[in-house]
């Protein structure tokens, strides 16, 4: 039977191997836009597809979860994820590279709300925080993925080859260590039925992270295309700038749990938040990738905690199981990747890309704000 530590470090490798095949994908955004001949306002609504994908699968995921138990959604719901990222490589057009990304989006729910779930249960049975942790191996695997992505790209090796090579190895990988997850608690098996609507108060706490997470996204889909388009860097040194930003995260979330037991989670999600928001104004109007860089790093530290302690206060809280919690959460807070891709689009048609992304440093302020009313009681062992 696998030790407690390995089945630990098999849940970390989950994490980790769904950020890398979702960061392959980020460098290669440029390389899509030329090749199907998009403008900035058309990339934006192709991009809409992965979140609308995402939100309409949170509605059906825990009849998934209810249905097969959350080991096994994590196992086979990742490894579906990371071979539908073929998809977009396949596209010919604008509506077929939306309706590919949508199809992602739909199997990113199940990943995200079951392996989440099981970080929580992981909690309960070690009696610690370990869910930024978690987290930190999810950013060290987009970190290396954005390094692969744009290595392919400097390599002027096609989209699909890329995809192709690598998404079937990383499904094989996550079905091999998924495997070794702990097994079910009896008591998280859902009610049968739909998507639980969240109270007043849970609500608050699911709306604490949607800045954090809105910058983060823009600086997945747009960072890639600013520093090409405006700064000049070459595909590879643009992997290598949003690789900083998330080596920073995963650093950061490395002693994420130890900040918030230290100094709580409040003050740590509330120091985060100013951080990030000067940070991304700071780097979206930088004009030399010596700035960009230590400015994108930043940013990472920034971001780095606010979604992940969110979700270790959302879990265990009672009156439902916590995979309903982290639903409910992750369908809320997810609003943020929603709404990005839209707004950032059409703001920068008309005022440019940098000036778009800077408009997003106010966001460093939600959390401040929300955290003030949402005061949770419940906390993890």
């Amino acid at each position: 039977m696998p030790s407690a530590r390995y089945r630990l470090l098999s849940l970390q490798l989950v994490f980790a191997l769904n950020g890398l095949g979702l960061a392959v994908w980020f460098p290669r955004i440029p390389d899509v836009k030329a090749a199907l001949d998009l403008d900035v306002m058309t990339l934006a609504f192709c991009l809409f597809g992965l979140p609308a994908g995402t939100m309409i699968g949170f509605l059906t995921v825990s009849r998934i979860t209810g249905a097969i138990g959350l080991k096994a959604t994590t196992m086979w719901g990742g490894a579906i994820f990371l071979l539908s990222f073929i998809g977009p490589a396949l596209a010919w057009n604008a509506p077929s590279l939306a309706f590919a990304l949508f199809l992602c989006g739909l199997s990113i729910a199940a990943i995200e709300v079951a392996m989440n779930a099981k970080a929580s249960q992981m909690e309960r049975a070690l009696g610690r925080r370990i869910m930024t942790r978690c987290h930190a191996f999810w950013s060290f695997g987009t970190v290396t993925g954005a390094l692969i992505g744009g290595a392919f790209a400097q390599a002027d090796l096609s989209f699909l080859t890329q995809q192709a090579l690598v998404q079937p190895v990383f499904a094989a990988a996550t079905i091999w260590f998924a495997r070794a997850l702990i097994d079910d608690e009896a008591a998280t098996a859902p009610a049968k039925g739909a998507f639980t609507l969240p109270t007043r108060a849970l609500l608050l706490l699911c709306l604490v992270p949607i800045g954090a997470l809105l910058i983060e996204g823009a600086m997945m889909e747009w960072s890639a295309l600013l520093l090409r388009d405006h700064v000049g860097a070459s595909p590879f040194v643009t992997a290598a700038t949003f690789s900083a930003f998330a080596l920073a995260m995963a650093l950061m979330r490395l002693g994420g749990d130890a900040l918030a037991e230290r100094f709580g989670p409040g003050r740590v999600i509330a120091a985060s938040g100013l951080l990030m928001g000067a940070s991304v104004f700071g780097f979206a109007l930088s004009s030399t990738i010596w700035l960009s860089i230590p400015l994108a790093a930043l940013v990472g530290v920034g971001c780095a905690n606010v979604y992940p302690l969110t979700m270790s206060m959302v879990a265990p809280l009672p009156g439902l199981p916590p995979e309903r919690n982290v639903a409910t959460l992750a369908l809320t807070a997810f609003t943020a990747f929603l709404i990005g891709p839209p707004f950032i689009g059409i703001t920068a048609s008309y005022v440019g890309l940098p000036a778009a992304l800077a408009m997003l440093a106010p966001l460093g302020l939600a959390p401040l704000l929300i955290r003030a009313r949402a005061r949770p009681t419940v906390q993890p062992q």
